[in-house]
């Protein structure tokens, strides 16, 4: 008999598997940070904005008459970092999120998976992983431009993308997208008031400059959202919203054999 939503449980349970591996999460999480956080955009935004302005300077390159229009109108100076940081989070940040979900998906209590598998998005049909991920953003986008709410509503239904990904990466983009939206159906609220409930975590983490994020707060946050799907998986096939052949599950990597000596 399938369990009901319980918030507390997800947390208590992420919480127990994240401290049971602490390093290990500790490092899948920082590389999630250094993707697709501030630091490499702003040493990309500085070495640009350092380059045009030489170019500039020196005549080399005469700034664009659009460019010199926008900056003059609006305050707004464009920056090289900001294609940059597209083609980061492209190519590189959001296939990370799937091995960092197969990741946390193959940790359970008392087991182990390997920390190569944060890799598992770049091995595992890579070109439709960027394309599924890429459509998730560019609608995301889409219904923001609508109001604000919305995109938030929509962001929510597009939760379990890449945990769908992380199980069965050779899923179609509009099937993966389609899925997440019926497993979040009913639940959207559920999930933004467990969201919600890390805030006065995310808040001390604000006043210690990011330390406790990186130790504690995300790899926790991360660990507990991993249970959060576990349980939108098992009512969406106990429900005939997929099968196990489009979630075929997954296991921590069984050791290789050990060889016999001659």
């Amino acid at each position: 008999m399938r369990t009901e939503w319980n918030r507390p449980h997800f947390k208590a349970t992420g919480k127990g598997i994240f401290l049971s591996h602490y390093w290990p999460f500790v490092g899948a999480v920082v590389l999630t940070l250094v993707l697709s956080g501030n630091a490499v955009i702003l040493q990309l935004n500085q070495w640009s904005n350092e380059l045009m302005d030489f170019l500039w300077t020196m005549g080399v390159i005469p700034p664009p008459d659009w460019l010199v229009t926008l900056e003059r109108y609006t305050g707004l100076f464009p920056s090289l970092s900001l294609g940059a940081a597209l083609v980061i989070a492209l190519l590189l940040a959001w296939p990370y999120e799937v091995g960092l979900c197969r990741f946390l998906l193959e940790h359970s209590a008392g087991k182990k998976a390997p920390f190569s598998r944060v890799g598992f998005g770049f091995q595992n049909n890579y070109g439709n992983v960027v394309l599924t991920q890429f459509m998730r953003a560019l609608f995301t986008f889409l219904w923001s431009l609508l109001l604000i709410i919305p995109g938030i509503i929509r962001g929510i239904g597009y939760f379990a993308v890449p945990y769908i990904l992380a199980e069965n990466p050779n899923l179609s983009w509009k099937r993966t997208i389609q899925l997440s939206l019926s497993m979040t159906d009913g639940y959207k609220w559920r999930i933004f008031v467990f969201q919600l409930s890390y805030l006065g975590w995310y808040i001390l983490d604000a006043l210690t400059l990011g330390i406790l994020g990186v130790f504690f707060v995300s790899p926790y946050y991360y660990a507990a959202q991993t249970e959060v799907y576990r349980y939108l998986r098992e009512r969406a096939l106990a429900e005939g919203l997929t099968t196990p052949e489009e979630l075929p599950g997954l296991s921590p990597a069984d050791p290789p054999p050990e060889r016999s000596l001659p």
